[in-house]
């Protein structure tokens, strides 16, 4: 398959977009056809332009990405529930796949926790993570 690369930049550069939401999404994979989503929303992040959650996924690079875009799916959950899960439950299947061959596992099984987590209840997470930030960078008390 030719490098899908260049034609995608010709695409966002005539207008460019200030965000991708989900509908030029579907145009952009329309237009690029045949291309994996996977694959388009890869290049889309490594293209700069501001995306939408819905476009932008689940990003597991960092926990600090993690979770960015785990509450900013929280944030579309009200108005898009099916979209928001779908992407939370790919990137929970794609995680612990990459669990056994992951030299960080254990890293890795807290990234699907905190996937488990948004699960359960979506609305709660940012809360939730900003609480869990706060315990884990808490210095511990002097003996």
């Amino acid at each position: 398959m030719a490098s899908k690369k260049q034609p995608l930049h010709q695409l966002l550069s005539n207008p460019a977009p200030s965000r991708i939401d989900p509908r030029q999404f579907a145009d952009l994979a329309a237009q690029l056809a045949p291309i994996a989503t996977s694959y388009l929303r890869h290049l889309l992040r490594d293209s700069g332009v501001p995306l939408d959650a819905l476009v932008e996924g689940v990003r597991q690079d960092s926990f600090d990405h993690l979770a960015r875009t785990l509450s900013a799916l929280s944030d579309s959950y009200p108005t898009a529930p099916h979209q928001a899960r779908a992407l939370v439950l790919e990137a929970k299947a794609h995680a612990k796949l990459a669990l056994r061959r992951d030299p960080a596992p254990a890293a890795r099984q807290l990234k699907i926790d905190w996937m488990i987590r948004w699960l359960e209840n979506p609305p709660i997470f940012p809360l939730w993570v900003s609480l869990q930030k706060r315990v884990t960078e808490t210095p511990p008390a002097a003996p």
